[in-house]
């Protein structure tokens, strides 16, 4: 087993120096934006058993240095787009959605977004460097464009029209001879087929749900698809016979969409250069009297080859029972099976129900074996180049404990915000803030809001045209660091259609105030559809005492009628929205968030209750004291602590770290820390002393590099003296527990 091991590991460290076949020098494409996923229609028995049918929105740039081919299919060479919906409940992360169709892209739109000035090619048959481009969810949700993801090579990028689906067309509407000419007719299809599709009682189980898409380019070498796939949180709702699909607080992240699991270990591996990857995570739970619940899943990311069994290493003598696994066909003729093989548990896929790409299946079992580091196998399903299989770093119960660190409890010395993180006026026809504007002054973080101290400014003749387009966003960089209760930032995240956030809060286009209350930090001005490339702009006056972002004659979509409206920050945090002429049909909301799910304040009458005023909280109130790791304790190592949100004036603090934990944590009230918990056992605790400068500080703990400590637990936790928060003068953060491990 061990020599083979070593081979294996031999023939893919060789195949990892061979260059990806068909690489492009310079090729890259940067997947910017997903967003606004949106409902179609269902289909089959009454709700809630039948289907529903989604889209999505996606915008992309091209950060690289050659053109990048958008050529219509027919013709191969063109960016593909495939969909994904999970979902996680129970401790569990699984695909919901169907094996999606993908998206053919087919023309380029070219203008200039986070990637730069676009140098325009002149042509929608290439993006050209540093352009931009959005497909909304309309145009995603088109099944004149999207094909079945089995004609697609996700490792290549590459698509052969010759006999495709567009080619022969769809049984129910005709079919076509395999010449290369379309011959699918969409007319009968219904508001599901080949949509991104979910079944209903998969979005009326409680969890956390997420949805992404894989941007997919011919000839983009592997080291430049970190940013190629993206995803975010959404809260699926029905009512009236129809569902929707808001964003939610989880924001956008590149990478798998398995990182998005809470607790979950993840890594990913590929088959060298001849083939694409897998990415498996692991989160494994005590079930007590000695017994681990192992939960995996594994997302093939671009492996073209697939998989067909997936093997997990176990120590020899272990005990393995309640094996299970799951797909996403729901049917039951075709699972995988389970069985021990000396030293594994191996998984193997029943006839044509390999792990193909842009796919998660997920494997459990339970063991009486603790995890450890070591690596699990997957096969590949077919023949090509490549190993046989494909080797990925993944916790198992193979004997060697790792190293891991976890935070128990919470800390005290904080207090919750006392007043509301938003505020908003959602409009419907109507709008009465025209020539008038409002003031949001920065104190001790809550601003205050009244009437504007400010008066509108019209854009300098060197004011910077943003070339926002329609439903798209840019980062303007900030001359100062600009305060907003929640933190600083040098930079702000524009989006056309008329709001401005902390990070990025999308580009939807249809106001509503459940993204108004779940996004980022995020202050409106008039939300709504807006389209400068239709007419206006959207400019920006930058200098050390203002950064002044003006809407000027920015037209309603459809439409040419224009909206002027201007932002004003300034460095002490100030913020100054200024209306001018502003469209009063249609929806809009304006007002302001921290984001984050904040209580709903209502709906205020801003022109009604400006000149009274009233307050806003920008975060989440003092928080608690708080430690934090800056790694797992691995033998050998150095671990940072560091203690946060320290109360100004503390003048010392420490973290103590002991192998005992006090479990459950003993409560510190009767020694005059109400509110505190103790999680480290003091007695025979070791101290590591520090005189905070600021609100954070940080020692360091070396870890012993003596392997009989193997599997040590361990149990750290700070304090500091704090007065006046507790009657002693002392508060206390959450615990690290720790595992030292290799």
């Amino acid at each position: 087993m061990q020599r083979s091991v070593l081979l294996l590991l031999a023939a893919a460290s060789a195949s990892g120096l061979c260059a990806q076949s068909n690489t492009v020098p310079g090729l890259n494409g940067r997947l910017d934006v997903v967003d606004n996923l949106s409902y179609w229609g269902r289909r089959g028995a009454a709700h809630p058993n039948g289907e529903i049918g989604m889209a999505m929105l996606n915008t992309m740039c091209n950060p690289g240095t050659v053109n990048i081919p958008w050529q219509a299919a027919m013709q191969p060479n063109h960016p593909k787009f495939g969909f994904l919906i999970v979902r996680e409940t129970g401790g569990r992360m699984v695909q919901i959605s169907d094996y999606s169709f993908c998206k053919h892209a087919f023309t380029s739109t070219n203008f200039s977004g986070s990637c730069g000035t676009c140098q325009n090619p002149g042509t929608g048959s290439l993006m050209g460097i540093r352009c931009s481009d959005t497909y909304g969810a309309g145009n995603n949700g088109d099944p004149n464009w999207l094909g079945p993801a089995t004609e697609l090579d996700p490792w290549l990028g590459t698509w052969n029209p010759v006999g495709s689906y567009f080619d022969v067309g769809d049984p129910a509407t005709g079919t076509g001879p395999a010449d290369g000419t379309r011959s699918l007719n969409t007319g009968g299809f219904d508001l599901v087929k080949n949509r991104v599709t979910v079944q209903e009682p998969e979005l009326m189980t409680a969890g956390r749900f997420f949805y992404g898409i894989h941007l997919m380019h011919q000839g983009e070498a592997v080291a430049n698809r970190g940013d190629n796939l993206a995803s975010r949180g959404f809260n699926p709702v029905y009512s009236g016979g129809s569902w929707t699909l808001n964003n939610n607080s989880i924001g956008q992240v590149h990478g798998s969409i398995l990182q998005h699991w809470q607790g979950a270990t993840l890594n990913m591996a590929g088959n060298g250069g001849d083939d694409g990857r897998f990415a498996v995570a692991v989160v494994t739970t005590p079930l007590g009297g000695g017994m681990y619940h192992y939960e995996y899943a594994v997302h093939n990311i671009d492996n073209n080859r697939g998989g067909a069994a997936f093997r997990i290493p176990v120590q020899a003598g272990a005990t393995t029972t309640n094996y299970g696994f799951r797909d996403i066909d729901g049917n039951a003729l075709n699972q995988w099976s389970a069985a021990r093989v000396g030293n594994e548990i191996v998984f193997s896929a029943a006839a044509n129900n390999a792990l193909n790409w842009n796919s998660i299946y997920n494997f459990w079992f339970d063991c009486n074996v603790p995890p450890g580091n070591g690596t699990v196998y997957l096969d590949e399903a077919r023949v090509g180049p490549g190993a046989l299989t494909v080797a990925v770093s993944a916790r198992a119960p193979n004997g060697i404990p790792a190293a891991s660190i976890a935070s128990v409890g919470n800390g005290c010395g904080g207090a919750p915000c006392p007043s509301p993180g938003a505020f908003y006026e959602s409009f419907n026809g109507g709008f009465d803030l025209s020539n008038s504007g409002i003031t949001m002054t920065l104190n001790n973080g809550i601003y205050t809001v009244g009437n504007t101290t400010s008066s509108y400014i019209a854009p300098s003749g060197s004011a910077t045209t943003l070339g926002l387009g329609d439903d798209t966003e840019t980062t303007v960089n900030l001359p100062f660091a600009l305060p907003y209760g929640a933190g600083s930032t040098n930079s702000l995240v524009v989006c056309s259609n008329g709001f401005i956030s902390v990070g990025g809060n999308g580009t939807s286009y249809t106001p509503n105030v459940a993204e108004v209350l779940s996004g980022a930090f995020c202050w409106y001005g008039a939300w709504k559809d807006l389209n400068p490339s239709a007419g206006g702009s959207v400019k920006v006056d930058s200098s050390p005492t203002a950064v002044r972002i003006t809407w000027q004659g920015v037209y309603n979509y459809g439409t040419t009628n224009p909206n002027t409206f201007q932002f004003q920050f300034l460095p002490n945090g100030t913020v100054h929205l200024l209306w001018q002429t502003m469209v009063t049909g249609g929806a809009q909301i304006s007002g302001w968030s921290r984001g984050g799910s904040p209580a709903d304040p209502g709906n205020r009458d801003i022109s009604a209750t400006r000149a009274a005023g009233w307050s806003v909280c920008t975060g989440a109130g003092t928080p608690n004291l708080a430690l934090a790791a800056s790694g797992t304790p691995v033998l050998g190592t150095t671990v940072q602590f560091t203690t946060s949100n320290i109360p100004a004036g503390s003048p010392f603090g420490a973290v103590l770290v002991n192998f005992g934990q006090e479990d459950p944590a003993r409560d510190l009230t009767t020694i005059g820390m109400a509110g505190c918990f103790a999680h480290v056992v003091s007695t025979g605790a070791a101290s590591y002393l520090f005189f905070p400068a600021g609100a954070s500080a940080q020692i360091a703990f070396p870890v012993t590099s003596n392997t009989a400590f193997l599997g040590a637990p361990l149990t750290a936790q700070s304090f500091t003296y704090s007065p006046p928060a507790t009657v002693l003068g002392a508060i206390s953060s959450n615990g690290q527990v720790m595992v030292l491990g290799m």
